[in-house]
């Protein structure tokens, strides 16, 4: 199955296509998330859509900081 078209999902937006979609913090922090394993803990947890900016990006920094220590606990080179 192909991938989507730009601006059809922020995550891939993001992380395929390399566009800036919120913030430049919330989008590193997404990219990390995604490469720490955790895109399904991500989509399950906010709706990027419709949250303003300044309400997600604490959150996205306690899950990004929450799996980089689960990452280094597992001996992943991170």
């Amino acid at each position: 199955m192909p991938h989507g078209t730009i601006g059809d999902d922020p995550i891939l937006d993001i992380i395929l296509w390399k566009k800036r979609r919120f913030s430049e913090k919330a989008d590193r922090l997404i990219e990390e998330i995604v490469n720490l394993g955790g895109q399904s803990e991500l989509e399950r947890t906010f709706i990027l859509f419709s949250a303003p900016l300044q309400q997600f990006e604490d959150p996205l920094q306690g899950i990004r900081d929450r799996l980089y220590s689960e990452a280094k606990e597992r001996g992943w080179a991170v």
